[in-house]
């Protein structure tokens, strides 16, 4: 395992490896909510736009062409 140190008032002394891991797990635990946070927003984007969709489907059957679909919702 690579060395790691740390500066205690000023004094630089090498990590026990009991802070190493603790180290270790805090990281591990941090790239895990960082991949979960991503997921999140990739299924709230993902859910987004099947809204979207279904809405403009619903327009469609209700007789709207996407001229009109355009003027209303402005895209």
């Amino acid at each position: 395992m690579e060395k790691m140190f740390k500066s205690v008032d000023g004094a630089i002394t090498e990590l026990t490896e009991q802070e190493v891991y603790q180290i270790l797990e805090k990281r591990q635990i941090a790239l895990e909510k960082i991949e979960q946070d991503k997921i999140a927003y990739e299924q709230k984007i993902a859910t987004e736009q099947a809204n979207k969709q279904s809405a403009l489907n619903k327009l469609k059957a209700l007789g709207l062409n996407d001229a009109e679909i355009k003027a209303i919702i402005g895209n």
